[in-house]
């Protein structure tokens, strides 16, 4: 964009930036009341979602049951928690900030609670402050940091200080004082050690993923559950939190089609206002934050249409269900289009994985004689292929650099990675797909790269 296109802008104020969010999180908590209208059931569903272990692919939509509107409940005040966090530390809402707000937002849906993501939040406040940095420089990546939120879930609601931690995290939590005390150390600990990480990990990975903080949430989580297992406090992944009921499918994605559309609306409004540049920001690759350079009402529109992107991709997998880690996923999304994210962006990514999962798959059905079309489509539109596609627009910066083929390469990698890495953290970071684009934007960009440019230099001779 041109100085003179970005001097034509009028950017509207941090507050009403803040308000427009917080506008959000009340349609979701109205949402979740028509969804769940009685008292005694909400009352029930937040007991539920609160002290539940909130491991990686928590489905909180299988946990609560019939209360369904609970969880938007939970993400809506989440929401609202964090822009009057921005608004007290004075923090300025743009890309950065909003892309962790809807990081706390979509997660709302699928491990983040009222209680666990606060001691993060602080362990990341107590590093600024330790190391004399302004509060408002690092409130996001406090936000950031609540990646590892199960930590503090399993501390306050699961570790038996008589033995080991539940096994399959499948029966209720209980709340116990030292749990409690064990869970604010742990948090603060996990919270200052990620802002330490994020702070040089970005020089190993050039900016190429977006999720910064979920790839040093993914090495915190990686050394501090091998802490655990060596002193007893190991868990399995089985659990109520792995099952993937098909719950009012059309219902569930029609209340996201909702705060998406007040999204769009709302931008389109402040874009008029603001004279924000829509058409540039949807069709163009940019990189950075994209309030500053399209305007507020511009970023909002382009929120929006990644997320109805993220829905459409959802639809056209056809096998998939609806479920906690896909709102989680799908706002992520959503979140970081005001931060490098565009449809532009998104699409190479997403066919990356698509192509992936469908060859290999259809291989293996080849190999085993099963149904070589309905076993390929089947594990495309599994839950680990589906998070895999949507996480995976966080490496757009390797398609703003590299281009589209790099990113569908980028893709293909990310697809046959992510399965695998859960384990290393014991399902405790939930920015898992976060950690493994760091590995693959760190060790294999760098390596397809070379291949290919020694490639083209021998056909070259």
């Amino acid at each position: 964009m041109s100085t003179n296109e970005k001097m034509e802008l009028m950017p509207v104020g941090n507050v009403l930036r803040a308000i427009v969010f917080m506008g959000l999180g009340l349609v979701s908590i109205i949402i979740g009341i028509v969804l769940t209208p009685s008292l005694a059931g909400i009352a029930e569903g937040f007991r539920l979602q609160q002290t539940g272990s909130g491991l990686l692919d928590f489905n909180t939509f299988a946990v609560v049951g019939e209360y369904i509107g609970v969880p938007f409940i939970n993400a809506g005040i989440l929401l609202i928690f964090v822009m009057l966090s921005y608004l007290l530390t004075r923090t300025t809402i743009n890309g950065g900030s909003i892309a962790a707000a809807f990081m706390v937002f979509g997660f709302g849906f699928c491990g983040k609670t009222l209680w666990n993501v606060w001691p993060l939040f602080f362990g990341v406040i107590i590093h600024a402050l330790v190391n004399k940095k302004k509060v408002n420089t690092v409130t996001g990546l406090g936000w950031f940091s609540a990646a590892l939120s199960p930590f503090v879930s399993i501390a306050t609601f699961y570790i038996r200080f008589g033995g080991k931690a539940n096994e399959t995290m499948g029966e209720a939590g209980a709340f116990s004082v030292p749990g409690f005390i064990l869970a604010i150390i742990i948090g603060l600990i996990c919270g200052y050690m990620v802002a330490v990480f994020a702070g040089f990990l970005p020089e190993k990975h050039t900016g190429l993923t977006l999720y910064n903080a979920g790839f040093a949430a993914g090495l915190v989580g990686f050394f501090l559950y091998a802490v655990m297992k060596v002193i007893g406090l190991g868990h399995a992944s089985s659990g109520p939190f792995h099952d993937y009921p098909d719950i009012a499918n059309g219902k569930l994605v029609a209340c996201i089609a909702v705060l998406l559309v007040y999204m769009l609306i709302i931008g389109l409004l402040i874009a008029v206002r603001e004279h924000g540049h829509i058409d540039t920001i949807v069709t163009k690759k940019y990189a950075g934050s994209a309030v500053e350079q399209f305007g507020f009402g511009a970023t909002l529109v382009n929120m929006a249409i990644c997320g109805f992107g993220c829905l459409l991709y959802w639809a056209l997998t056809t096998t998939a269900t609806a479920h906690g880690p896909l709102y989680a996923c799908l706002f992520t999304v959503v979140g970081f289009a005001s931060n490098g994210i565009s449809i532009r962006t998104m699409a190479p990514i997403m066919a990356g994985v698509y192509c992936t999962s469908f060859v290999l798959t259809a291989i293996k059905a080849l190999m085993i004689g099963a149904p070589v079309l309905e076993t390929a489509m089947a594990y495309v539109g599994s839950k680990n292929m589906l998070i895999a596609a949507i996480f995976g627009c966080g490496m757009a910066q390797v398609v703003y650099k590299h281009g589209p083929l790099i990113g569908f390469l980028a893709g293909m990698t990310h697809s046959i990675l992510v399965p695998n890495t859960g384990v290393l953290h014991g399902w405790m970071n939930l920015y898992n797909n976060g950690f493994c684009l760091g590995l693959v934007v760190t060790f294999f960009v760098p390596a397809i790269l070379i291949l290919l440019k020694k490639n083209t230099q021998e056909a070259k001779k």
